[in-house]
């Protein structure tokens, strides 16, 4: 028997993420493996029996958000150690870098098993200690970052989701990864066909700074005009005392639909719908919504973010403009041709099947179950 421990900071079904979705998505692949047991460890998991029947394997809560605890995964170490301990991990798989993965590393360093760490986004691989303006949280976003960076330099296996992480780790790290693996996710077989008029162009993450919403609703407003092209936008809004100036400017928006916090289904729902997707961001790790994209026939359209060495314009899957003034004469231009749409939209699903399927999270489970088993087979003698 091989016991395995995934443990990414929210479980998806409370806090949906790319890490958390990627985490459970590993978790459900581990546990189609015969003679395995997987464990789900994270501060936020879910309460009501009936939210978690359906997901196949276990899930353990480590900490709490509540109160000052909120501000660092950090007081959640004690727990997390003591939880590890009682399981007896034979391989410990976590993402994103934090006071976790200082925890994960010293456990496996001291019990002599490998250790996963995967890399959740680029910030992940910022050696600045600090990031932001100084404020009540600096102490704590202090403490995570140094112990995260030392969780990182000492885990067993490092795993990139893109080749230019991998060159950034072996530069600002002096390590070497163990495999770079895309992000995966189960493909539908076959493009959706598209509403001709009116063309959707879809935004969809979480209404914080990084993912720069503002800059989605300032495109719209360039096209309210324009009678063939609507935007619409999703994600769990910003947590405000007072009334947000974005949700205000979104609201008189007369081309602008809000959607609110949407599931993973419904999000591949409307991927299916839009003709064009629109990523913000000042940065990401491998977007799970571009794949989201890629497979459901809608064109990835960004101003910052391209996350394949080749970059996407080469490949012909999509366009990293650079500028807001760029996207919107890409929107346009996208608009305008139906032909140039469909011609990207089909490369884009092939790269997405050659590259993003389950295939791509069998393998990394396969290095981690080998990984566990030369382990075992060491501390036998």
């Amino acid at each position: 028997m091989i016991r395995v421990c995934v443990i990414v900071e929210n479980h998806p079904s409370v806090v949906m993420g790319g890490a958390q979705y990627q985490g459970h998505l590993l978790a459900e692949e581990i546990a189609r493996r015969p003679g395995v047991e997987v464990t789900y460890l994270a501060r936020d998991v879910p309460l009501e029996p009936r939210r978690a029947q359906d997901i196949p394997y276990a899930l353990r809560g480590i900490g709490t958000s509540r109160g000052i605890r909120r501000r660092a995964v950090l007081f959640d170490a004690p727990e997390l150690w003591r939880t590890l301990t009682e399981l007896a991990p034979d391989v410990i798989y976590q993402q994103m870098r934090q006071s976790y993965t200082a925890v994960c590393a010293h456990y496996a360093r001291r019990y002599g098993v490998p250790f996963f760490f995967q890399i959740a986004s680029d910030i992940d691989l910022d050696r600045r200690w600090l990031r932001n303006h100084l404020s009540a949280n600096t102490p704590f976003d202090l403490a995570e970052s140094v112990l995260g960076s030392w969780g990182l330099t000492h885990t067993s296996h490092i795993i990139a989701q893109t080749a230019r992480q991998a060159r950034v780790v072996r530069e600002r790290f002096g390590r070497e990864t163990a495999a770079v693996v895309r992000n995966f996710q189960p493909l539908p077989t076959h493009l959706p066909e598209k509403s001709s008029s009116p063309i959707e162009v879809f935004w969809v993450a979480n209404l914080k700074a990084v993912k720069r919403p503002e800059l989605f609703v300032e495109l719209a407003e360039a096209f309210a005009g324009r009678t063939d092209l609507k935007f619409t936008m999703a994600g769990r809004p910003r947590p405000m005392n007072r009334p947000d100036p974005l949700m205000e400017r979104i609201k008189r928006s007369p081309n602008l639909e809000y959607l609110g916090e949407l599931p993973i289904d419904a999000v591949n729902a409307r991927m299916a719908q839009a003709a064009i997707h629109v990523n913000t961001s000042s940065y990401e790790g491998f977007p799970n919504t571009f794949i989201q994209a890629w497979a459901q026939g809608a064109v990835v359209a960004t101003i910052a973010v391209d996350p394949d060495e080749e970059g996407m314009e080469k490949l012909g899957i999509g366009f990293c403009a650079g500028s807001l003034e760029g996207l919107k004469a890409r929107i346009d231009e996208l608009a305008r041709s139906p032909e140039l749409r469909r011609a990207i939209a089909e490369r884009a699903f092939a790269f997405a099947h050659a590259n993003h399927s389950m295939a791509r999270g069998a393998e990394l489970v396969d290095m981690m179950l080998n990984a566990a088993a030369d382990a075992q087979r060491s501390a036998r003698g």
